[in-house]
């Protein structure tokens, strides 16, 4: 079938457009404008968004409480260290015995509720990240390093040099201290950056912009457990946000934007960017982060009412306002007053078939969603 939105306000990588939206639900793909078809939906009550791209999370961790042994940390080896202690204790103890399964779900649905529908996964590619049903994308085409501090360099080196197309990420100077200013350095010297290396936190990067793929910013996380945050303006163009995993972020993508935004380091419009086609060009995802035909049909919708500009409506957002989600030309989540079968933070919805069933299924519960 083919759907045409008409209507519409799109908010795209080149700017706000009002050309229809259309949609084959067989590709799962957007069409170009000629191709649209009868069956109409009217728009205008919503502003239309690429599915947002998180370029970081640890999906299996999200069933965690946010902790923080101790006030203020100067580099995030610390706070490992303190973790590794605290892990066989309780609540980590009973946390750590639940499926993978469930705990990648929980990951899955606290994405999909934010209006992500692309994830990078920082983490091996568990598999039930891979599941069909699964309810967000998980990049697949990726390598992993956790970071200089724990991981064996032999290790990186190995890692990175495997990692032969897609990205390879790691986190990398996440700190206040000298050691975190003295990482890139150190993983310069291994012959680990270039256009396929990632960086993730980059708190302690003082001087230029080092040559290599981008770098994910996760605000909520680096005030958390450091007092301060990167410095991001001259990364623009290179730069994605991810939400980090609720070990230590705020919460979700909408609460990241949030967070980055009150940094007054970028504007609306710029972090708009750094969750859609900036996020996709970081993360080598030509098909996703756009509206244009032949992209892949992700798309989060919006009331129009909550801001007059789109770049603020995404800014002000919370969960319970979106509208819909559309993962792939199908619709997996959407606001209904008729036919509801599950309610979030207290707003009916209704769940995509192949997604209910699986939550039905889990031990592990979403805070805020209740089944009906």
């Amino acid at each position: 079938m083919i759907v045409t939105y008409h209507n519409c306000t799109l908010v795209t990588g080149s700017g706000i457009q009002h050309d229809p939206l259309v949609i084959s639900t067989r590709t799962g793909r957007i069409l170009p404008p000629e191709k649209a078809s009868r069956h109409v939906i009217d728009a205008r009550a919503w502003y239309l968004y690429p599915g947002l791209i998180n370029a970081h999370d640890h999906l299996e961790l999200n069933h965690y409480p946010r902790t923080r042994p101790r006030e203020r940390y100067t580099n995030a080896r610390e706070w490992a260290a303190d973790m590794s202690a605290l892990l066989p204790q309780e609540p980590f103890a009973s946390l750590q015995k639940y499926p993978l399964k469930d705990r990648c779900w929980i990951g899955g649905l606290k994405n999909l509720f934010s209006g992500v529908t692309t994830v990078a996964h920082h983490n091996p590619l568990h598999r039930p990240l891979t599941d069909k049903n699964f309810p967000i994308h998980v990049m697949r085409d990726y390598g992993w390093s956790h970071s200089l501090y724990l991981t064996d360099s032999s290790e990186i080196r190995r890692s990175y040099q495997k990692t032969r197309r897609g990205v390879w990420m790691i986190h990398l100077a996440e700190g206040t201290d000298h050691a975190a200013a003295s990482e890139i350095d150190q993983l310069r010297a291994l012959g680990c950056l270039s256009d396929k290396t990632v960086l993730t936190h980059g708190v302690g990067l003082r001087d230029s912009i080092p040559d290599c793929g981008g770098l994910v910013w996760c605000p909520s996380t680096n005030f958390y457990l450091l007092g301060q945050t990167a410095q991001v303006q001259n990364w623009f163009g290179q730069l994605a946000l991810g939400s980090d995993s609720r070990l230590t972020a705020e919460g979700d993508l909408l609460d990241e934007l949030k967070c980055a935004y009150a940094t007054e380091q970028l504007s609306a419009e710029q972090l708009f960017h750094t969750v859609t086609d900036h996020a996709a060009k970081v993360l080598k995802l030509p098909d996703r982060g756009d509206l244009q035909p032949g992209m892949q049909a992700d798309i989060l919708s919006l009331p129009a009412s909550i801001d007059p500009d789109p770049y603020m409506a995404l800014i002000k957002a919370k969960r319970a306002d979106i509208a819909w989600v559309m993962r792939g030309g199908s619709l997996l989540w959407a606001q209904d007053q008729h036919t509801p079968n599950c309610q979030l933070d207290g707003v009916p919805y209704r769940l995509h078939p192949s997604v209910l069933k699986q939550v039905r299924r889990l031990a592990l519960w979403e805070n805020g969603l209740n089944l009906l």
